[in-house]
């Protein structure tokens, strides 16, 4: 078997529901409970963007009665030297 047929993903991100691959072939795959989005860069930025503003809309448009569970995310270190 060709090691081209194997999709090696790394991942980008993750949370309890979803989850952002890179695969080596450079498609991000966003995975959101049953559904994959498989995407290049530009659409995952304009629907990264899309949904940012959507939720801006909705939060202006449907006030939560209380406050959303965030949580901070820390910059993960690159160093290639471990």
């Amino acid at each position: 078997m060709s090691d081209q047929l194997i999709d090696v993903r790394t991942t980008l991100a993750a949370s309890r529901q979803t989850r952002v691959e890179i695969g080596n072939d450079g498609v991000l795959h966003v995975l959101a409970g049953p559904v994959t989005l498989h995407l290049d860069r530009g659409a995952c930025e304009d629907l990264t963007t899309t949904l940012a503003r959507a939720m801006v809309t909705l939060a202006h448009q449907q006030p939560r009665r209380s406050a959303p569970q965030l949580s901070l995310v820390q910059k993960e270190s690159h160093d290639q030297s471990r």
